[in-house]
């Protein structure tokens, strides 16, 4: 399961039949929806073949248009109060939120981790070298 996964799981828990994408719409986004999208990731190695790796995601509402900053005040409540953690897996950091002239409201936060990378062995089976070793 991908991280994007992870955190529609846990939108569609506090926003039952909320809409969500995960991917852009060419024709909009229906609204009230949720858009969730990855910002950044960076790495650094650590002993014993770990990386330690930082995602950056945010999850961007289209608040209902009758009512945009309301709605978009309600949906921040329920989002700082429940989306804090992916269930299993990771909490969540650095999180901040912001509204939008266009009417958006932005929940930005990242996703920790300790990874271990699988690493393929490269394997030479009876490979002909053409040409010389020095």
């Amino acid at each position: 399961m991908t991280i994007i996964e992870r955190i529609a799981d846990e939108i569609a828990r506090i926003f039952p039949g909320a809409t969500i994408y995960t991917e852009n719409q060419a024709d909009g986004f229906q609204e009230p929806s949720f858009f969730i999208e990855k910002i950044d990731t960076s790495s650094a190695p650590e002993m014993f073949d770990r990386q330690y790796r930082k995602y950056a995601y945010q999850v961007i509402y289209f608040p209902n248009p009758k009512h945009p900053k309301t709605d978009m005040e309600r949906v921040e409540d329920y989002l700082l109060s429940g989306l804090l953690e992916l269930k299993d897996y990771a909490p969540l950091r650095h999180i901040q939120v912001t509204q939008q002239e266009d009417n958006t409201l932005i929940y930005q936060f990242e996703v920790w981790g300790r990874f271990y990378p699988e690493k393929d062995e490269i394997k030479f089976n009876n490979e002909e070298v053409k040409g010389r070793l020095k």
